[in-house]
């Protein structure tokens, strides 16, 4: 709680808010029996609309009475509070049932009771099960059932003057008027939900259902563009929905002649003398942003003004599987031959400095008999040596291995690359940059998880696989086949850590050793080839480029292969074509966009999320 300059603690623990609360549903019906003799005859009419089945949410204060339902008909539902600590909250679920003859409609909803100095310290919020927004004239048909729920909020971010100076008594009534329709009620949209983000109230859509902007009843392709019929503003991930946290991403924003940005997404931010572009939310609950440029004289945000940090190599080297790291570990240079009249093992034994192979081909003359054995001595007769090799690709009737030597094998390799111990190139200018300009705005960050996905999908670094499944002999990492990531129709990015990214070591966070690493100086990174799909891909014609388009390219965090020269490559930006997601060595320049995640609770403290008025994070 935040206390006024007088800071009486005293004279606010006195305070007792004692708060009553009736929800309520009223009709007009018929209910009757109805005949016209000899001509026809009409069945029983009822009209019926009730509550059922109250659910307390878990973490709700404890009532002095239990949200219950009362009245012969059910429909009143009371419960009474003792608000006493900011921040505390009630919460329920209940079923509006339909379980009458006749259709009806909701013809008024009134919240009675708050007024304006009230409302200064509570909150009460109604709301779809799903969070969709309730709304007159909302069809709810005969036979069906709409599950609401109710939430109290005593208000944290609050001073004493908010609040009464005396134990007070507060009585207000929610009410629901349900009508029997006669085509005035509307079906509402399912897929719709409401969401606060940066304390502003937003209305999105579940991407796997059909909605406003979505023509497919399964929801968005991800691997088409986006578009008035396959999604474009913002959007709940599906799968998601129910978690404490679910997260939403805005998708779109092209305006259909590919010269400028529409601003119906509404995603703009200005925060700590910069402008970003929100992304998505967290599971944590924050907001995701990148770096979108400079303000002009104005404080608005028209994209163009310094729209990157710089620009960098991702690494300065790309001959190993520790180039693609954010941070890396040991480098394993490869070698290669031509000669492939050796003995090979499927593995090996190490004893007194000495290699054993196991498993053994012995006097291979062609790549087909050594697909499957991975280690060789490079002799065509011993099968022990101080210096093996490890196999991890073919090409043209090339041999590509990493020598290892002290008892290490593929397990040190890859653990050893993937160590978090040496920063890449764009890591140090990022971090500076961060330092030098966002420093004192650090307490305002959520510690959150930037995902380096190195997970090997396919190729040679696997131990156990077939060699000949290898395409062009490269090693393929989690950006690439896992979700699709440029190319294939079935591509389902992952938003959420454990399907983004699998391995905690990929994880990247600054303080945090549960979810993440704990490996980063700065609460900083970039975003994911994953939210790059989510936010929107370009088409054939250069129409329906996503948000984040630009004519520079700009890296992600997402590694896409080594290939088998060894020489790495890394996804990066350049949405102005087409808004594909390009594949380039992590040795080439490219632009540095940098992201931050603002924590939950952070608020905007003016302006609509429009470039010329951005939300203001103070």
């Amino acid at each position: 709680m935040r206390l006024n300059k007088r800071n009486n603690t005293k004279k606010f623990n006195k305070i007792i808010l004692f708060a009553i609360m009736f929800i309520g549903l009223g009709f007009a019906a018929i209910s009757a029996t109805l005949g016209i003799t000899s001509i026809a005859k009409i069945g029983h009419i009822t009209f019926d609309v009730h509550f059922e089945n109250v659910e307390v949410k878990e973490g709700s204060m404890e009532a002095t009475s239990p949200a219950s339902i009362n009245a012969s008909d059910n429909t009143q539902i009371n419960f009474s509070l003792h608000l006493t600590t900011p921040g505390e909250f009630y919460e329920f679920e209940t079923d509006i049932v339909n379980n009458g003859t006749l259709d009806a409609y909701l013809s008024s909803i009134e919240l009675l009771g708050l007024d304006e100095n009230t409302k200064k310290y509570l909150k009460v919020t109604y709301r779809y099960s799903n969070g969709g927004k309730i709304r007159i004239n909302d069809l709810l048909k005969s036979g069906e059932t709409e599950r609401i729920k109710v939430k109290v909020d005593f208000l944290y971010d609050i001073t004493l003057d908010d609040l009464p100076t005396e134990e007070t008594s507060l009585d207000f009534i929610l009410n629901m008027i349900y009508t029997q329709d006669n085509g005035t009620g509307v079906e509402r949209d399912k897929a719709e939900v409401v969401v606060d983000i940066l304390g502003q109230e937003m209305i999105a859509y579940i991407d796997n259902l059909k909605s406003k902007y979505i023509s497919s009843e399964t929801g968005v392709n991800f691997a088409r563009a986006s578009s008035d019929t396959n999604g474009k503003g913002l959007y709940l991930r599906a799968g998601t929905e129910n978690d404490k946290y679910p997260i939403y991403y805005f998708r779109g924003g092209d305006d259909q002649d590919g010269d400028e940005i529409e601003d119906y997404l509404n995603n703009h931010v200005l925060f700590g003398g910069f402008c970003w572009k929100i992304v998505r939310t967290t599971e944590l609950g924050g907001t995701k942003i990148i770096y979108d440029g400079l303000p002009d004289a104005n404080n608005q945000c028209n994209t163009g003004v310094g729209i990157q940090i710089g620009i960098s190599a991702f690494n300065k080297d790309a001959r190993t599987l520790a180039d693609v790291g954010y941070m890396y570990g040991t480098r394993y240079e490869y070698t290669s031959w031509d000669d492939i009249a050796y003995v090979y093992g499927s593995d090996v034994s190490y004893i007194d400095g000495e290699y054993t192979l196991n498993g053994i081909t012995e006097n291979a003359d062609t790549i087909g008999n050594i697909k499957t054995k991975h280690y060789t001595c490079k002799s065509t007769t011993d099968i022990k040596c101080d210096k093996v090799y490890y196999i991890y690709s073919f090409y043209e009737d090339k041999v590509y291995a990493i020598p290892l030597i002290d008892g290490k094998k593929l397990e040190n390799i890859l653990d050893e690359s993937f160590a978090n111990e040496n920063n890449s190139e764009i890591k140090n200018v990022i971090d500076n940059w961060f330092k030098n300009n966002l420093l004192s705005q650090e307490d305002k960050l959520e510690d959150a998880v930037w995902c380096n996905d190195r997970s090997i999908s396919s190729g040679g670094y696997l131990k156990d696989s077939d060699l000949t499944t290898l395409k062009e002999g490269n090693t393929y990492l989690g950006g690439y086949e896992a979700r699709g990531l440029h190319h294939s129709a079935t591509s389902n990015p992952g938003l959420k850590n454990a399907d983004a990214c699998s391995n905690k070591n990929d994880r990247f966070t600054k303080n945090d050793t549960t979810n993440g690493n704990g490996a980063l100086t700065y609460p900083v990174g970039l975003l994911t080839a994953d939210e790059a799909i989510v936010a929107g891909r370009g088409d054939s014609n250069y129409k329906n480029i996503s948000y984040l388009s630009w004519d520079s390219r700009y890296f992600t965090l997402s590694p896409f292969s080594v290939a088998y020269t060894g020489d790495v490559s890394r996804v990066i930006f350049n949405q102005r074509y087409f808004g594909q997601y390009i594949i380039t060595g992590v040795s080439g320049n490219a632009g540095v966009r940098p992201s931050i995640v603002l924590k939950k609770g952070i608020v905007a403290t003016s302006g609509d999320g429009s470039s010329e008025h951005p939300y203001v994070v103070e």
